[in-house]
């Protein structure tokens, strides 16, 4: 069934996926279970948010159709994932195309999937604004081991600038680290550095972890993740702020890191995240195959198809089509590292 309802925190409809919508949950970028060949899935059970961030790269909050994934239908595709990465130390990470913490069934889906012995860590990345004493219990009894939360500023002002609302409650923020250190998830702070805008930002936030680390919140415990600025054709930019180069902002964390002490270059290892089996769909780019439409996407012109049962594949197509039929499609988006399928209508 696919039950759409008044989606109370956008224009638009929220669109539940369960068993018997027919959408599979391999292929899609914005919502299912993403395989990047590691032992780190990326699950996405929904796309709706409550900020409007300025450098949202996936533009959420803007989309004209909102999904929603049933927890068991989500469970059930973790679990064929697992099987078929043949992996013993599997990470959750919960990724969503927007804020998690708006998924209904989150702590019921935590706690299913701590039931599972192949995943030995989940994680969850989060605004962290919707968080309170009350979830952040609920979450640590459900099983969360790590919450990353973004803030790129020790500023209210500039956080309410950078995420797009009138008011952003830092203080409130500041105390949900207090709680999340007091419980027994772990806690990564994971800035956005927009090169010559946040700059002063950035620092404070290194200063502030900083000084957390001299009250005795180390490593795991608590983090400090500082994120490159990137840009993508489909994501919402920062005026004026220039990407850089991984090997020029790499040479800055480390001078920051001799500064201050404190480790700011993360990397697998740091995650214990390693190559697995790839869950690949059995097309390459360019091939021609024939699809079958079975509802909208998120934008006007977007359409999600089944493949060969197991695969849904993200349709373009700036001409109608047709819902329920079969049509031929030219990949332009398969790859051995990322179960992930992008088509386009052709003749």
């Amino acid at each position: 069934m696919i039950d759409q309802k008044k989606n109370p925190n956008s224009n638009s409809n929220l669109i539940t996926i369960d068993k018997n919508s027919n959408v599979p949950l391999f292929g899609l970028d914005f919502l299912g279970v993403l395989d990047r060949a590691t032992n780190v899935l990326e699950v996405k059970p929904i796309t709706i948010c409550n900020l409007h961030c300025k450098y949202c790269f996936v533009s959420a909050g803007d989309y004209e159709r909102n999904f929603s994934i049933e927890k068991d239908y989500l469970v059930e595709w973790i679990k064929k994932a697992i099987d078929l990465k043949n992996c013993e130390d599997i990470e959750i990470h919960l990724a969503a195309y927007g804020e998690v913490l708006l998924y209904d069934e989150l702590n019921e889906l935590i706690s299913d999937l701590r039931k599972i012995s192949q995943i030995k860590t989940i994680s969850m990345q989060s605004n962290g604004l919707l968080l309170n004493n009350k979830n952040i219990n609920e979450l640590e009894k459900a099983g969360l081991d790590r919450l990353n939360i973004s803030l790129n500023s020790m500023d209210k002002e500039e956080c309410a600038d950078y995420c797009g609302v009138k008011k952003y409650n830092l203080e409130h923020l500041l105390k949900v680290f207090d709680l999340v250190l007091q419980s027994k998830i772990e806690l990564l702070i994971a800035p956005v550095w927009f090169k010559g805008i946040n700059d002063k930002g950035v620092l404070d936030v290194v200063k502030f972890v900083k000084n957390q680390e001299e009250k005795g919140y180390t490593w795991p415990k608590m983090r400090l993740g500082i994120q490159n600025y990137l840009t993508y054709r489909t994501g919402r930019k920062i005026k004026k702020a220039r990407m850089r180069e991984f090997i020029y902002f790499y040479k800055l964390l480390q001078k920051m890191e001799k500064e201050y002490k404190i480790k700011l270059k993360l990397g697998p290892k740091d995650f214990n995240i390693h190559k697995t089996i790839a869950i690949f769909p059995p097309v390459r780019l360019g091939d021609i195959k024939n699809v079958e439409i079975i509802m909208k996407g998120r934008w006007k012109n977007e359409y999600i198809a089944i493949f060969e049962e197991i695969w849904a594949v993200k349709v373009l197509s700036k001409e109608k089509i047709p819902i329920k039929k079969g049509i031929k499609v030219k990949f332009i988006k398969s790859s051995l590292r990322g179960n992930l399928l992008t088509a386009v209508p052709t003749r």
